[in-house]
């Protein structure tokens, strides 16, 4: 049996780290310790502690050897990182420079960005995990970008309108009518916000153009079928100046155009009735928007409530095509800009399942109410 003998010193320390300690561990040692020194046998204190005698007496042995400091848990030091420490100021370099210095066209450095140059110049593979790690040791954390909420709108008419949808979608699916989600997103120059890692103390910088040129999108969804129609229009800086025509009539304009296309792919002989689901933009009104109704009067506009974009289902789509085509992109022209939209726009109409599954995710639908009702 293992005699253990404390001085007053010695146990008013076991007794303070027993006390204090929010190590379970560390505290039964310091208990099976205190035990031993007041007779308590090796097989009575492994009883009262859930462990093995073997396990006492090396807890006992520890102590004796190297005191207080031969109870704590000693962790196995593990695999060395792929990435050596030597590289830090290397890859703080980087992160303060901007990925433009590098080479690279994006605006954001990322974990996965900042990998896959890691590998590029160094050839040491690693993943966005390992990356991760590496960052947060040497002081280089990720800054957010802010977020934003809908203006609320007035909750009466979105319930009217919420439920007008919902039973027109019900006779889309009966193939009493056709139900189309219209709406447009502009794509500027200017690279969007995102998560980008930094140092400490230095304020990260995202690269950009002093461009004020963006291209705009405007899409038609069918609700149904999942079948997307798109067009671009650019929108150059001073585009009153330039092309004699002021921004809302020439969005006017791009807005009628794929009117007269939806009426030819959906012509009043097949289809008596298409209802086409739209915000309250100004270039959304106006005489040549009732022009072409009358020449097609199988159209109907269903104008949404104001401040009600979560009642339009085609709002979900930017999402991801900003997400998959544009996010953390540098673009150097509008030409880059518009092949890059035009791609990824025919892979959404390709892709007509990743369409139905934007339409129809109940998760998304939640989300969204939430963030119109909070």
């Amino acid at each position: 049996m293992q005699r253990i003998t404390l001085s007053a010193t010695e146990q008013a320390e076991l007794e303070h780290t027993f006390k204090t300690t929010p190590d379970r561990r560390l505290r039964e040692r310091c208990q099976a310790v205190l035990m031993a020194s007041r007779g308590r046998k090796r097989k009575a204190i492994a009883q009262d502690l859930g462990v093995h005698r073997t396990t006492i007496r090396l807890w006992l042995k520890h102590y004796q050897q190297h005191g207080l400091a031969g109870l704590k848990i000693q962790w196995a030091p593990g695999q060395p990182g792929r990435i050596p420490a030597a590289l830090a100021p290397t890859l703080q370099q980087w992160v303060k420079e901007g990925p433009q210095n590098c080479g690279l066209d994006r605006a954001n450095w990322t974990y996965e960005e900042l990998a896959a140059h890691l590998y590029h110049t160094t050839g040491i593979a690693v993943k966005r995990t390992a990356m991760r790690v590496f960052c947060q040791r040497h002081d280089i954390r990720p800054y957010r970008r802010p977020t934003y909420r809908y203006r609320r709108g007035d909750p009466e008419p979105q319930h009217v309108a919420r439920q007008e949808l919902e039973a027109l979608k019900k006779r889309a699916q009966q193939g009493e009518c056709v139900l189309l989600s219209q709406d447009e997103a502009r794509f500027p120059l200017v690279p969007t916000l995102r998560t980008t890692l930094g140092l400490k103390g230095h304020r990260p910088t995202v690269g950009t153009w002093d461009n004020k040129d963006q291209v705009y999108s405007l899409a038609v969804l069918n609700l149904v079928t999942g079948q997307l129609t798109t067009r671009l229009l650019e929108q150059p800086a001073r585009s009153q100046a330039k092309t004699g025509q002021s921004k809302p009539k020439r969005l006017q304009e791009a807005f009628a155009a794929p009117l007269g296309d939806i009426a030819r792919a959906y012509p009043a002989c097949r289809y008596p009735e298409v209802v086409i689901t739209i915000d309250n933009a100004p270039w959304h009104r106006g005489a040549l928007m009732e022009q072409v109704l009358q020449a097609h009067p199988h159209l109907r506009l269903k104008r949404l409530p104001s401040y009600s974009p979560q009642l339009n289902v085609i709002e979900r789509f930017w999402r991801g095509l900003r997400r998959r085509a544009t996010h953390n992109r540098l673009f150097a022209s509008m030409a880059l800009l518009r092949a890059t939209l035009r791609n990824n726009l025919c892979y959404f109409q390709t892709m007509r399942q990743k369409m139905l599954s934007l339409i129809e995710s109940p998760r998304k639908a939640i989300k969204e109410a939430k963030l119109a009702t909070a």
